[in-house]
């Protein structure tokens, strides 16, 4: 019997657990040239409801062009696959496609080729890559929104992981682009990513040049009920009884967060469906095999842990042991061997380094571990 639990790749349509209005949103934003911005941690299904979204826009005749920013060593490259993907989406004979990209994007002085054997468009672009990178996609934009302009079907543009496009070129580079942006209104452009700080910061500030430029969504966990009747229909394939609590202790081991829910709960479907018996799922047996999976990443985690500071890990420490809430307080400073100070220094780095994330909900401020199985480990293998 397969395994029900995907985890790991980005889901397509079908596959996705509630986020209707998060698809809805976004669809509507790549078809009607709009502006948002889609901020969720990693492991929130970010990617795959701007997959299952773009897929949905295409079905209505849009032209959408996705890429993760993360996947190009340089700014230029990413330039290129968009003036390819463009000529890719332009009818028409192979010479009058090129004339029209070679129009269209003259200012970068592109070199467009089409490969018959495999029906593929590839391009390169004619001006030297600069330090100051924004200025050059500024320019593949304003092309891409004049091509939109001439289509007669609505155009699209994902960035996934936008961050990396931004963080570099400060304040100035985030005013280039805006400066273009703005100007647009037949390119719907959906800028994602999850450095949910930078990009919160960057969207809510008055004084930052992205302040108030489009929709702003902040990706949250799946509906705990939604979530649940999907592992009850799934653990219902499997001949065996689920005692009360069982499936909520699998959402609390994972915090809620969808690829872990998915990741733990496939590993306890794998483990149940090898035994010879039918047994039973109890909460004590979720977390005996919630332990029994964080040792299995014992590797990944150790390396983690020996390239942290020992303040650090005390301060990784007290994030987990305190439940990542009142972690300034004196009792729990004391309790870790603390000042203030060095857990303000430690929690910042290891927000740096993407071990931990803020998260504001419902009016708490709190520190989540960005992989909750990781925290299992530390009560396991730190104590």
């Amino acid at each position: 019997m397969q395994n029900p639990f995907e985890y790991g790749r980005e889901l397509a349509p079908g596959e996705l657990i509630d986020r209707d209005a998060e698809l809805q949103e976004v669809h509507e934003t790549l078809t009607r040239g709009g502006k948002l911005f889609l901020i969720g941690p990693r492991r929130f299904g970010k990617t795959s409801i701007h997959n299952v979204a773009a897929h949905r826009a295409r079905q209505d005749g849009a032209v959408v062009l996705r890429y993760n920013v993360e996947a190009f060593p340089q700014v230029h490259h990413l330039i290129a696959a968009l003036v390819a993907d463009m000529a890719r989406t332009m009818s028409g004979p192979v010479e009058r496609v090129a004339q029209s990209v070679n129009r269209l994007f003259q200012r970068l002085r592109p070199t467009v080729t089409y490969n018959p054997l495999d029906q593929t468009w590839n391009a390169s672009i004619g001006i030297e890559p600069q330090a100051d990178k924004l200025p050059q996609l500024v320019e593949a934009l304003n092309a891409l929104e004049a091509a939109a302009a001439e289509s007669a079907r609505p155009v699209g543009l994902i960035l996934d992981e936008v961050q990396h496009l931004l963080i570099p070129g400060g304040p100035a580079g985030e005013g280039q682009l805006r400066a273009a942006v703005q100007q647009h209104r037949h390119v719907g452009y959906v800028f994602a990513g999850s450095d949910t700080r930078f990009l919160t910061s960057m969207t809510t500030d008055a004084a930052r040049p992205f302040y108030r430029l489009g929709q702003i969504r902040v990706l949250g966990p799946v509906p705990r009920d939604h979530f649940l009747d999907f592992l009850t229909a799934s653990f219902a394939r499997l001949p065996i009884i689920v005692e009360a609590g069982a499936l909520e202790a699998i959402l609390d081991a994972a915090e809620d967060v969808p690829y872990n829910v998915q990741q733990l709960a496939g590993y306890i479907w794998a483990a149940i469906a090898t035994e010879e018996h039918p047994s039973t799922l109890t909460r004590e047996r979720v977390a005996e095999l919630r332990d029994e999976l964080a040792a299995r990443l014992d590797p990944l985690y150790s390396a983690v842990w020996v390239a942290l500071t020992t303040t650090q890990q005390r301060a990784l420490q007290a994030v987990v042991y305190e439940t990542g809430v009142g972690i300034y307080r004196g009792e729990v400073l004391r309790r870790h061997d603390l000042t203030a100070s060095s857990m303000k220094k430690a929690v910042d780095a290891l927000l740096d380094r993407n071990v931990v994330r803020r998260e504001a909900r419902a009016g708490v401020d709190r520190l989540r571990l960005e992989d909750p199985l990781f925290g299992s480990w530390i009560r396991t293998a730190t104590h």
